[in-house]
């Protein structure tokens, strides 16, 4: 039995993966959910919310899983990458790391986005982000969006010491493809970052930004490739 830690992103919280975690937990395995920092309400103060505050959310729920670290898989969707990519540079006895919608990159610093925190808009999306979500799965994002405490998009991370390399990775491609990796490769620097892990495998699951709304079963069984039932 392994322990599925899962981490939403931007705006969408727990929630989003309840069509998930009944697959997973069918196989013989337990979920644990991350409730972010930050992302709990509308009315909640997210200025002093920081990419450590939501590092340390995400290594607590990995600290008190089921069974040891090298059972735990680490799950983050779009910016939770970022945590996933974090926690196994602190954690590198994970069992498995996977990035949904998101690739592994250099965290550095920036300046945006500005203020205190990212509010919901479906400008943010591309075309392919948003294809197979259904009216009704709008409208559940639309009532149910909180904004995103913008702190932990601006900060950066030491990642020099490179323990999460050895991690085996897992990227699910949903609004971008196999040869949009290799163009990044080159237009964004994440080049180096890929070629640093000693397992890293990316599989394409074309649909929204959001597999584990749209194509839920599809990316429980890509979870569970790697991981033998329970």
């Amino acid at each position: 039995m392994s322990t599925f830690v899962l981490v939403h992103g931007f705006w969408v919280g727990p929630t989003s993966w309840d069509l998930v975690a009944p697959g997973l937990e069918a196989a013989g395995h337990t979920v644990a959910r991350v409730t972010l920092p930050g992302t709990v309400s509308l009315e909640q103060d997210r200025a002093g919310v920081g990419l450590v505050d939501l590092v340390d959310a995400v290594l607590a729920a990995v600290d008190d899983a089921d069974g040891p670290l090298d059972d735990t898989v680490l799950v983050g969707s779009s910016f939770a990458g970022k945590l996933v990519q974090i926690v196994s540079e602190l954690r590198p006895g994970l069992r498995l790391a996977v990035h949904v919608d998101s690739l592994p990159k250099p965290i550095v610093g920036s300046d945006q986005p500005p203020g205190p925190d990212l509010a919901f808009t479906w400008d943010e999306f591309t075309d392919d982000e948003l294809r197979d979500l259904t009216d009704e799965q709008r409208r559940t994002i639309e009532s149910e969006a909180v904004p995103f405490p913008a702190s932990p998009i601006r900060e950066d991370w030491d990642l020099r010491a490179g323990r999460r390399f050895d991690v085996p990775t897992l990227v699910v491609a949903t609004a971008f493809t196999g040869d949009d990796v290799r163009e990044w490769r080159e237009s964004y620097g994440i080049g180096p970052e890929l070629d640093g892990y000693r397992s890293l495998s990316i599989v394409e699951l074309p649909t929204s930004h959001w597999p584990q709304l749209t194509r839920p079963d599809d990316l429980v069984e890509l979870l569970l490739g790697p991981v033998p039932a329970g």
